[in-house]
């Protein structure tokens, strides 16, 4: 159970304060708890809310790395894949992906199949590392033509002459993913808290950071939290917070410059197959096959379709999905498939987020995400001790990245420490040996009371946490209702979401604790309904219930009202 406590922050001179309850704050709270540290970790927002949820939800495997001929890449993203499986096997499935060939020597068959056996090569043994076989990857396989138009019916074949088929892992939401990873860090001893922003940093009579002052956003006490060391962990909003560090010196950012990219939820386009086709866009590819792919990836019985990429210079606080955004996904998708494939009409939801990147110019026309991360110590950088900076590129590989700036920031500290244990410890939800079986149990388990794919919605969700999701609906049967006919997120959730899992305003429910929203807004009477549930729960009067309704409201992207 996650409870936010504030007045826990004030009590004691933590090892770590860490900036960030994105994947990357969320990977080193845990981490950092586990090993023996004391961690207190402030999010300004919700857990998960900016960029880490703002992607395509994928655990990249690492083959994007081959056109650059970075194998080391390749590797290690395909490893941390496999640690994914391991700690959250619910969360986690396999997607087969589609990469078509073409009559060209880079684009063909003979090139696309040497490269996947030179991929396996590169992964080769990770496998072993999985005890359940339900989680290992499927191995690759060559399709003809024919075979890809009967799984993606709109495209145009005249010019491919098959494709290979590879296994990426696919999240079913990246919010709970991060959620997993700060509520595992609160059973082993960290204080968190969502909705508490820093706005300043603390010295010493030495200069030395010694913690951070913050500000309470649900109520608007300010107050301080000490610590030995802080970790500064909040992705495009590094360089804004560390200029609040000391302003007797220049502390340097970990970033330079902000892409943003968007994605669209459509209508399904393919028949349970993923997809990667090329567009008109370059890439910093050194093998190039002809432009940056967009993917088409099946997701809750929709298609989740992405990105765009641009340069951007607006307000990180203020990044939408825009008008534009939405029309340049369709057409990328037109020119790789077909005229009039995708339609607006087709479209149910549109999100967008900021990813920092280490280049110094954003090229609008050209991906240059690398997947480099970086470790910044102040203290050698700026002369500044006390803080530490750690921007991730990639969320496939926070964990790794957590542990890399643990093994730094642990020789700061003299007193035993235990080892890295993110590898093999499992989140709080996922602890699952067999998970084909764990589906099967609660099925025959809950089949009396529930609907199957409710059932499988909620061993997805919460995994082998979903005794506590059902007692509340034992305890009180009209919390077995669905919220909306064409969703299987239940009643309960709204309650569970509030009283567990620090839930604190509506839009955290019904984006982040479950994907209510993120196929589209399921219409005011649903949302005034939960709004009713959550308020009855956290005791909110009637202005507060109409201002979370509005607030929940405000952040769909109206794509029919934004794009005809």
């Amino acid at each position: 159970k996650m409870e936010r406590k504030t007045s826990s922050f004030s009590d004691t001179c933590f090892d770590l304060v860490i900036i960030g309850g994105g994947i990357t704050g969320a990977c080193l709270a845990m981490d950092a708890s586990l090993r023996g540290l004391s961690v207190a970790l402030v999010e300004k927002g919700d857990f998960g809310a900016a960029t880490s949820s703002a992607s395509s939800k994928l655990l990249h495997g690492g083959i994007r790395y081959l056109q650059q001929l970075n194998f080391g890449k390749v590797r290690e993203s395909a490893g941390e894949r496999i640690y994914f499986q391991q700690l959250a096997p619910h969360l986690t499935r396999y997607v087969p992906f589609i990469i078509p060939t073409y009559p060209s020597f880079s684009k063909g068959n003979f090139a696309m199949k040497s490269a996947m056996r030179l991929y396996e090569l590169l992964c080769a043994g990770q496998n072993r590392l999985l005890a359940d076989p339900a989680k290992r990857v499927p191995g690759s396989h060559y399709i003809t033509a024919q075979d890809i138009t009967t799984v993606v019916p709109g495209l145009q074949t005249d010019r491919i002459t098959g494709g290979v088929v590879f296994y990426e892992s696919h999240m079913h939401s990246s919010e709970r993913m991060t959620l997993g990873f700060i509520e595992t860090a609160c059973r082993h001893g960290a204080c968190v808290a969502n909705y508490v922003s820093v706005e300043s940093m603390l010295s010493d009579d030495s200069g030395r950071i010694c913690g951070v002052q913050v500000k309470d956003q649900l109520n608007g006490d300010r107050f301080d939290i000490r610590a030995s060391l802080v970790v500064n962990a909040a992705g495009p909003w590094i360089p804004m917070l560390n200029t609040r560090a000391d302003n007797s010196k220049k502390v340097e950012g970990v970033v330079s410059a902000f892409s943003k990219g968007a994605h669209i939820v459509t209508r399904p386009l393919t028949d349970g197959h993923a997809v990667a086709l090329p567009t008109r866009k370059q890439n910093q590819a050194i093998i190039n096959r002809g432009g940056r792919h967009v993917f088409i990836i099946p997701w809750r019985g929709h298609s989740l379709i992405g990105t765009t990429y641009g340069p951007y210079t607006g307000e990180l606080d203020k990044v939408r999905a825009t008008t534009e955004d939405v029309d340049e996904m369709i057409a990328d998708i037109n020119s790789a498939m077909g005229d009039d494939v995708l339609s607006r009409k087709d479209v149910r939801h549109a999100y967008a987020g900021i990813y920092p990147l280490i280049d110094d110019v954003i090229k609008p026309k050209i991906y240059q995400g690398t997947g480099e991360y970086q470790i910044v110590d102040h203290a050698k950088k700026d002369n500044l001790e006390g803080l530490i900076s750690v921007f991730g590129a990639k969320y496939t590989t926070a964990r790794l990245l957590a542990e890399k700036a643990l093994d730094l920031i642990v020789q700061r500290f003299d007193k035993p420490l235990d080892r890295c244990q993110t590898r093999h410890c499992k989140l709080a939800a996922g602890d699952i040996d067999d998970f084909e079986s764990f589906r099967r149990e609660q099925s025959a388990r809950h089949a009396s009371t529930l609907p199957e794919p409710v059932i499988q919605n909620l061993v997805t969700n919460y995994g082998s946490e979903i005794d506590q999701v059902v007692k509340l609906i034992e305890a009180d049967t009209s919390l077995a209702d669905q919220l909306a006919p064409d969703r299987q997120t239940l009643a309960a959730e709204v309650i569970y979401a509030a009283r567990r899992e620090m839930a604190c305003h509506l839009d955290d429910f019904v984006f982040r604790r479950t994907g209510l929203g993120t196929l589209g807004n399921p219409g005011k009477a649903v949302i005034e309904q939960c709004a009713s549930l959550m308020g009855g729960e956290s005791g909110w009067d009637q202005s507060r219930l109409a201002k979370e309704v509005t607030r929940t409201l405000d952040c769909f992207t109206n794509v029919s009202d934004r794009t005809g």
